[in-house]
């Protein structure tokens, strides 16, 4: 979800209940400590307590492959204030694969194991170190001793997307793998991958045997779903599906508060990113995003939503419930 789920993201997604904690995205590692600067451009949240507004906890994600620079940014990252290190062995992108990230080290378990170790050492005894895996690179053969491999490096928690690196995120997902995962680990393992509907939290989690999942393009897609999800569990109560007002609603609020920092070009190009994700599981929003994708304004965006420019924090919070059982979380995918 690089691009995507910045701070202001993460505190629309996290006002309702419903995400339990909150992923950044990634800080890309290379060969050298990184200045704390980086860090507060991907988690401003290090500022203010590490959580989003409402107080939902937000772990720092890291990306690379050399296991002394991981640790090196592990402990810069305690030191600024993180409460969890997350590492990002799932991305499919290309572009950060060719650069020896991502799912990259999913052809060889050692690797895993050795950037986790590595991580662990560094700050394991006072910040938990989790993971996220796919079920492979090429091939599943690897997918349980990649899991094994990150646990044993001394991962708390392990994240599984049910798709391989060539598979992208071409459905379906293989949920019943995550399970096969999950049956050989001492850790908690968390269910990944395609998860749009209620229907789908319920089987994801039946074919896993999880009890958590993480939302990624579900929650840009829907972003009431984690909330849908948890009143579900507490209650046994469906709530309706999220309608088109509500979607545009938190497009105009997510553009207000871009723009208090942002170019109005950048900000844009920003609200369009997410109607993208919106309109694959939405007819509406796939009609709003083709009459408004070729405006470059971005009060002709917002009238093309059906919203007027707004201020920051127009949108009305709700309370934090700290009961019921947990919908999900929130992550970089």
């Amino acid at each position: 979800m690089e691009g995507v789920i910045d701070a202001h993201a993460r505190d629309l997604l996290t006002r309702r209940p419903g995400f339990d904690w909150a992923v950044t995205e990634f800080v890309r590692v290379v060969d050298a400590r990184l200045p704390p600067k980086v860090f507060l451009r991907h988690c401003p949240e290090l500022a203010t307590g590490v959580t989003t507004p409402t107080g939902v906890p937000v772990a720092l994600q890291l990306l690379g492959s050399d296991p002394g620079a991981l640790a090196a940014n592990a402990e810069q990252a305690r030191d600024l204030g993180a409460s969890a290190i997350d590492l990002n062995f799932g991305c499919p992108a290309k572009l950060v694969n060719r650069h020896d990230g991502g799912a990259s080290l999913l052809r060889d378990p050692r690797r895993v194991q050795a950037a986790v170790a590595a991580v662990h050492d560094a700050v394991g005894d006072t910040l938990p170190v989790t993971a996220k895996i796919r079920l492979g690179f090429s091939h599943r053969r690897l997918a349980l001793a990649c899991a094994q491999a990150a646990a044993d490096g001394g991962a708390t928690q392990l994240v599984v997307h049910a798709r391989t690196r060539d598979e992208g995120y071409r459905p379906p997902a293989h949920w019943e793998w995550i399970g096969r995962i999950r049956r050989h680990l001492p850790i908690p393992v968390v269910a990944n991958g395609d998860i749009w509907s209620l229907e789908d939290y319920w089987k994801a989690r039946t074919l896993s045997g999880c009890r958590d999942v993480m939302l990624g393009r579900g929650a840009l897609a829907d972003p009431l779903l984690a909330h849908r999800i948890q009143h579900w569990l507490n209650t046994g109560e469906r709530l309706p599906d999220t309608q088109w007002q509500g979607r545009a609603s938190i497009l105009a609020e997510y553009a207000a508060l871009q723009r208090s920092t942002l170019p109005e070009r950048i900000v844009t190009s920003l609200v369009k990113q997410w109607l993208n994700h919106m309109r694959y599981r939405d007819d509406e929003a796939e009609r709003r995003f083709q009459a408004v994708k070729r405006i470059n304004d971005l009060e002709g965006l917002l009238a093309g939503l059906g919203h007027a420019p707004q201020e920051p924090g127009h949108t009305p919070r709700e309370p934090r419930h700290t009961t019921g059982a947990p919908a999900g979380t929130l992550s970089h995918v």
